[in-house]
């Protein structure tokens, strides 16, 4: 049920898409991949150990075993990451990585760049966390590897891959009438290797949005706000022999979410619809390398109106935003030496949006070429890439990315890297009707990191410090400050700096399993003084799991410092919380296995963001059969 290094590889490397690993002649001999084994890091396969980046590695195994309620629960688990949830698993989720913005995060799933060109940024709550095989989260800037974006890091989603003849059925039921059916089987042969996997889920949820009441223009709904969703994926590849390999990949997903609100800013219900579509020639010849990749993809919200009336009992109309995005990546490998490899390649890819809003613009192409190369000197790791690219109507950006690592010997690592990054102006703040800024420049960023990493069978230890400073940001503001009906308007006013350090420890010992993360973030607004909003000082998680038998006992603490919620708005701080969840995984026998878990054991009364209370204590009971 893992994926080879190749396959891995294949998921991988379409801008962009990610991996490349060094040439080889017979797939069927690879080492399996494992959580220590990564690709999304440097465009490279290479074990985890040896990667001079800040890592993370969720397998199928982990994810069963935590049983996250969704992807953004899962990287609540990662140091250095915050998340802001604004409601259910499904509602919106913001990721901030390492105090920068919550745009400033590249989401592939498969190796496909997803999200809407219109807000600059992936939903990830759309991705139903059953679905996911694995997930590879790469902390610190990657924009010279790939792109606009990745300016605080790079999420890698995979989807499930099963041998042939393999499968996975489960339902799970929950608080709030929560019901999940989810299921994977795969199919093929030695040649042809291919999994489907399919979800369906829906719950009443729970009145996500509590007002103000110092708040003129809120709205108060006191009903459940509930959710439905459906996704199906494939991903799979062909083999032609030792010189041709075919991959194919895509996914569908559609739902709705409830929402409290107001008709002058969105509707009281969003119904989304999204796909990927991914081709992609693998040619091994001799020693190089080569890829051609194919991909289209459609990130589609509908805003609607229809159940919200105003005082003339006028209904509103639908609101609708879709990003399409075709894109063509080609690659070359060479290796260089025993220890050196060079990577070149070229990338172009087509934005376009349709909307029941007339933008000034709703098309432009961007263009990339990038070289990236790695070398070893005995103890001594180099590694350094080079971008270049060219989005839309904006200035052209030049990254790169600079980094020496010292083995001291096959436990302990030391490395020091230095990178830049930027984020392209969506849509939303090139276009908007009536309000975009054509006139924008992207956002950049310059961050150095030290990093140590050691390692040893029973214990591992990863600590970073990094210092990162963000100019260009783009703020919206009303275009007369002294009018309050005056239109807002984005320009790039905006600098920060980041003074950060995160540490996860993990340690194996008496049939226990334990991670604890720390983190602490200084992200300052030059302009104020004050901290960015929505990222606390310190926040920390411990996850413990101890297996007797049959039966996996896990506990998991989540602790989140107090924080401000807009940057506008300084004068009084969202409270500090801690959460404390309780599972338990009883396997039957070697097919059948039940799940069941407690999420805010303690019924803590919290916020992730204003008038956004957190989720009451809730429950789920889940039957798992795999064959």
């Amino acid at each position: 049920m893992k994926k080879t290094v190749i396959a891995l590889q294949v998921a991988s490397l379409l801008y962009p898409a990610v991996a490349l690993s060094a040439p080889v002649k017979n797939s069927t001999n690879i080492k399996k991949a494992d959580e220590t084994i990564l690709v999304t890091a440097n465009r490279s396969v290479q074990e985890k150990f040896d990667t001079l980046a800040a890592v993370d590695i969720f397998t199928r195994d982990n994810i069963e075993q935590i049983q996250p309620l969704s992807v953004s629960d899962l990287l609540t688990r990662v140091a250095g990451i915050n998340v802001t949830t604004q409601g259910t698993s499904a509602h919106q989720s913001s990721v901030f990585v390492r105090g920068t913005n919550s745009d400033h995060i590249l989401v592939l799933v498969n190796g496909v760049r997803v999200g809407s060109a219109t807000l600059g940024v992936k939903s990830i709550a759309d991705i139903p966390v059953q679905l996911v095989e694995r997930v590879e989260v790469i902390r610190g800037p990657r924009a010279a590897l790939w792109g606009s974006d990745a300016v605080g890091g790079v999420v890698q989603i995979f989807t499930r891959e099963l041998s042939a003849g393999e499968g996975q059925l489960g339902f799970k039921a929950g608080n709030n009438s929560l019901y999940q059916g989810y299921g994977a089987f795969g199919f093929g042969n030695e040649q042809h290797s291919y999994t489907v996997s399919a979800l369906v889920e829906q719950s009443d949820g729970y009145d996500v949005i509590v007002p103000d009441v110092g708040n003129i223009y809120a709205v108060n709904q006191p009903d459940d706000d509930g959710y439905d969703r459906q996704s199906i994926a494939l991903n799979g590849s062909s083999n032609f022999g030792e010189v041709y390999e075919l991959e194919l990949n895509g996914q569908f997903d559609q739902g709705s979410t409830e929402i409290d609100a107001n008709t002058q800013y969105s509707g009281d219900e969003v119904d989304y619809e999204n796909y990927h579509l991914l081709l992609r020639n693998h040619v091994q010849l001799n020693q190089v390398y080569l890829q051609l990749g194919l991909s289209t993809s459609q990130d589609s919200r509908e805003d609607n109106y229809s159940k919200y009336n105003d005082d003339n009992g006028i209904i509103a109309p639908d609101i609708l935003f879709t990003t399409d995005r075709n894109q063509i990546s080609a690659l070359a490998q060479l290796p260089l030496a025993q220890s050196s490899e060079l990577t070149l390649g070229a990338e172009w890819y087509n934005e376009s949006i349709d909307s029941t809003n007339n933008y000034d613009e709703d098309e432009r192409n961007a263009s990339a070429f990038f070289a990236t190369a790695r070398h070893g000197i005995d103890n001594l790791k180099l590694e350094g890439s080079v971008r270049y690219d060219k989005v839309g109507d904006i200035d052209s950006e030049i990254t790169y990315q600079l980094a020496a690592g010292y083995t001291v010997n096959d436990q302990l690592l030391f490395s020091l890297s230095h990178g830049s990054a930027f984020k392209a102006p969506s849509f939303n703040d090139l276009y908007y009707p009536w309000q975009g800024n054509p006139n924008l420049v992207a956002e950049t960023s310059d961050t150095t990191e030290l990093l140590t990493r050691y390692q040893h069978d029973v214990f591992s230890a990863e600590i970073a410090i990094y210092q990162s400073n963000i100019d260009n940001l783009i703020e919206w503001a009303p275009i007369d400050p002294d009018d309050p009906y005056s239109p807002w308007q984005p320009t790039n006013v905006d600098q920060a700096e980041i003074l950060g350090a995160e540490a996860t420890f993990t340690a194996d010992i008496f049939n226990t399993s334990n991670r604890l993360t720390l983190s602490h973030i200084d992200a300052e607004d030059k302009k104020s003084g004050k901290q960015l909003a929505r990222r606390p000082h310190f926040s920390a998680n411990y996850n413990f799991v101890y297996t007797l038998g049959q039966l996996d006992f896990t506990f998991d603490i989540n602790h989140q410092g107090s924080r401000y919620d807009k940057p506008s708005a300084q004068t009084k701080a969202l409270k500090a919380y801690t959460l404390l969840d309780l599972g338990v995984n009883y396997r039957l026998n070697d097919n059948i296995f039940i799940l069941a878990k407690i999420t805010n054991v303690t019924d803590k009364n919290y916020q992730q963001a204003k008038e956004y209370p957190g989720a009451e204590r809730g429950y789920s009971v889940t039957l798992d059969y795999k064959f």
